[in-house]
């Protein structure tokens, strides 16, 4: 009882630093994401936002969601939203093959005791992809996690990918609009999405056990 609530102040404590940080900082953040932008607006732009996009995926757990409003912002609603769902799409691709060819075993031992992958082990390959669409459908769900988790399985890589553009859709088009609507109002805004993105990495702590009861809810 003592460990639990000595874990909770530091959890708390954790959190208060972590936000005095980004408003001390705020500024700096600020003119990092002003030399961005340009970078992403050059004649190269849409291979760089791609890239980024894709390296997110790979890379956890860096989160793709401000990326994708920026891509509202930058590209426009509509092409944002393409080449969001484009290079989201290679991402899970590229994981789900790293899983399945090179690093199978290491990733195995990482997710054994997911709830995700025991749902999805062993079950039939058309009940896997009906899972999977729903974890797209899901943005609290790790991306990345279904992606190499279902390189572990015998479905096919291509149905894998229709799967996951398809299930994209619906989330890729809000935050793609979404993005391209605050885009007047960016200064203020801005503020507030570092400091949910400190949150959010906060939450990625947690999240281990949350996906238990996230998983057990949905995926029934």
């Amino acid at each position: 009882m003592k460990f639990k609530m000595e874990n909770k102040y530091i959890k708390i404590i954790v959190l208060v630093s972590l936000l005095v940080v980004t408003l001390v900082f705020f500024k700096k953040i600020f003119v990092l994401y002003e030399n961005v932008e340009p970078l992403i607006q050059s004649p190269y732009g849409v291979v760089i936002y791609m890239v980024l996009i894709v390296l997110a995926i790979l890379i956890a757990p860096i989160p793709t969601s401000p990326l994708v409003i920026l891509a509202g912002i930058t590209f426009g609603p509509w092409n944002g939203m393409i080449y969001t769902l484009i290079s989201a799409t290679i991402g899970a691709v590229f994981a789900f093959l790293i899983s399945r060819f090179f690093l199978r075993e290491i990733i195995r031992k990482k997710v054994e005791d997911n709830v995700f992958y025991k749902k999805i082990k062993g079950n039939d390959n058309k009940n896997i992809l009906r899972i999977i669409l729903i974890t797209r459908l899901m943005p609290q769900v790790s991306f990345d996690l279904v992606s190499y988790a279902a390189g572990l399985t015998g479905i096919n890589v291509i149905s894998f990918a229709i799967i996951t553009l398809i299930g994209m859709i619906p989330i890729v088009f809000i935050m793609s609009f979404f993005g391209y609507l605050i885009e007047p109002f960016l200064s203020w805004i801005l503020g507030f999405l570092i400091i949910a993105l400190v949150l959010y990495m906060i939450y990625l702590f947690k999240r281990k056990r949350k996906d238990n009861k996230v998983y057990s809810k949905f995926l029934k």
